[in-house]
């Protein structure tokens, strides 16, 4: 039996964040501005390890004369909320004030502005690090395990990897930043820590989740899907993608003139489909780079990045990968939860659209930085703070119960890798709803396996927790396929 005891700290926050990537970082930001108190978590043993920080921070700014375009392409194409995606790009402005308050040098790109870089690739990198000389220090290693609603606040429950030991923190202001789900998925370019457990918490609290079948994957990735190529090194290959052989494979002309320009990003679906059909039939892609002459290829590599050791007999093999999880809590257009007061979220843990692959390139950093300081405004003008708050203990919550310093000999990574199996099954288009039936009924199976069986501490714990989460984000995936094959929601 669990003793009622094992929460060894507890303290109160005004505002409690949770995650460092550029949407948690940017709320930090604009609350240290106004000399607003609060604190700010991460899961990872330091506050870099995000998705922000390996990206290249490409962030959408659409001219004033494209504003109402990219609003309508975004709902028409993503099928994103009209309000929430109003609110981002007629606030766009926000993204050059950003820059310019945190000196950051930016150029332009062929959809809006990205940090001045020697490394293309690494101006994520650079935002972080900048941000993070401007906000409170971040408390690492936190994995939020639980959540409770009470009359003037939340109550999160932490569990500490390092030291051990599980941490209550009251707050009247939460805001969840906590990136998406797509680290569940075998073949991802996503820190490791984007495994959707946060989704799951603020739906048993009342939140509604929303789309969490439409997933990004991103079409030029290599090293097994880890580190994904940039245009600008994808368009030396001037758009031909061959097989083994060298027989070109993709034959539309406007798509290959569009890859050889880097203006492809309105046709990833499309690139991806095709993609998506060598795989079926079992044929390895290349990039075909015999063309580029060897001078600007090795330039352009090393201005991006990436290592030329990628590039064997002049190709370079690639393969899609899962980049970005468009499903999640359904917000308005202060970024506030439906359904829960002085709750937020912000980022991809925001319901980003159910259409396509969901969201366009670009808008991931922008809406990090817009709702930002949205948010951080909201709690500044509002400002409705209470000290009190409950000390009793309900019973503990199931995520809890996994935890025991006895180690036993379960075998976690047989299960995360039938569960990624199965999680990319459900997302490939020729899913029915006699299938969606037989997986739930396999996933309600295992996690019943976990709970009885399962049992760690430390890193083993984290494992058992991650696997644990992942088959409700498994089953919210199936919900929202069988919504969409039977016409409701």
């Amino acid at each position: 039996m669990m003793e009622r005891n094992v929460t060894s700290v507890e303290h109160y926050t005004p505002i409690l964040i949770v995650g460092t990537g550029i949407s948690g970082l940017a709320v930090a930001y604009y609350l240290s501005k106004n000399n607003i108190k609060y604190t700010i978590t991460t899961k990872k043993n330091a506050p870099k390890q995000s998705n922000s920080f390996l990206a290249a921070a490409n962030t959408r700014v659409p001219s004033e004369n494209d504003i109402n375009n990219i609003i309508n392409l975004t709902i028409n194409k993503c099928g994103a909320d009209r309000s929430v995606i109003e609110t981002l790009y007629r606030n766009s402005n926000i993204v050059i004030n950003f820059f310019e308050e945190l000196g950051i040098s930016y150029e332009k790109t062929s959809f809006g502005i990205m940090p001045e870089c020697l490394i293309k690739s690494q101006g994520g990198k650079k935002l972080i690090n900048c941000l993070l000389q401007h906000i409170e220090q971040p408390l690492c290693n936190k994995i939020l395990i639980d959540l409770e609603k009470s009359d003037d606040g939340i109550i999160a429950l932490f569990y500490d990897i390092q030291l051990d030991q599980f941490i209550r923190i009251y707050t009247n202001y939460l805001v969840l930043a906590t990136g998406g789900y797509a680290g569940q998925f075998n073949y991802n370019d996503n820190s490791p820590g984007s495994t959707g457990e946060t989704l799951i918490l603020a739906k048993k609290i009342g939140a509604r989740l929303k789309g969490m079948s439409t997933v990004m994957s991103h079409p030029w990735s290599i090293y097994n899907g880890r580190q994904i190529l940039l245009g600008g090194v994808v368009s030396l290959s001037q758009g031909k993608i061959v097989d083994e052989e060298g027989i070109q494979l993709l034959k539309d002309e406007y798509i290959c003139d569009a890859i050889a320009r880097d203006d492809y990003h309105e046709m990833i679906d499309e690139i991806l489909h095709f993609e998506l059909d060598c795989i079926k039939q079992k044929k390895d892609m290349y990039l075909d780079m015999s063309h580029a002459d060897e001078t600007i290829l090795n330039e352009r590599f090393k201005k991006y990045g990436f290592s030329t050791k990628v590039v064997k007999n002049k190709r370079i093999k690639i393969t899609p990968t899962m980049h970005y999880s468009s499903g999640g809590i359904e917000i308005n257009a202060n970024a506030e939860v439906i359904n829960l007061n002085r709750v937020f979220a912000t980022g991809e843990a925001q319901f980003n659209g159910d259409l396509g692959m969901g969201r366009i390139p670009g808008q991931a950093f922008a809406a990090g930085i817009v709702f930002g300081k949205l948010i951080a405004d909201k709690i500044a003008n509002e400002g409705v703070f209470n000290t009190q708050y409950p000390i009793t203990f309900k019973d503990p919550p199931e995520p809890m119960q996994l935890y025991s310093k006895e180690n036993n000999d379960f075998p976690i990574e047989e299960f995360q890798k039938k569960l990624s199996t199965l999680m990319v099954d459900l997302i490939a288009p020729d899913s029915s709803v006699v299938s969606l039936s037989l997986h739930k009924r396999e996933i309600q199976e295992s996690q019943n396996i976990i709970l009885s069986s399962a049992r760690g501490s430390g890193k083993r714990y984290e494992d058992i927790l991650t696997l644990f989460f992942g088959y409700f984000v498994a089953l919210e995936i199936i919900e929202d396929l069988e919504e969409k094959a039977f016409g409701i929601g």
